[in-house]
């Protein structure tokens, strides 16, 4: 009960504190982030790491594959469902079995 109560007085200070701040302090950091995100080198470095990604896209494609198709027959053969039919613990779709 005792750590349910400092709980709430803590929220509560917490929230007075932040609340005397108010929206001019919020502001003042939106309009700090909003001219930091204008700034031409920052721009610039965006435009690096985009070019940068695109090209690098089809190596990380593959990479990823190859590495979810390892995982995949790793896990079928410790399953026993590497029968290879493509559909999921060796069932066949669309049969009820009955």
């Amino acid at each position: 009960m005792r750590t349910k109560a400092a709980f709430l007085i803590g929220g509560a200070v917490g929230y007075v504190l932040g609340t005397r701040a108010g929206r001019e302090q919020f502001e003042k950091i939106r309009s700090s982030a909003k001219s930091l995100w204008e700034d031409p080198r920052v721009q610039d470095t965006v435009s690096e790491a985009t070019d940068f990604v695109k090209d690098r896209a089809p190596e990380v494609k593959d990479k990823v594959g190859g590495a979810v198709k390892s995982a995949s027959d790793a896990v079928r053969s410790k399953t026993g469902g590497g029968d290879d039919s493509g559909t999921p613990y060796g069932t066949t779709s669309g049969t009820s079995g009955t």
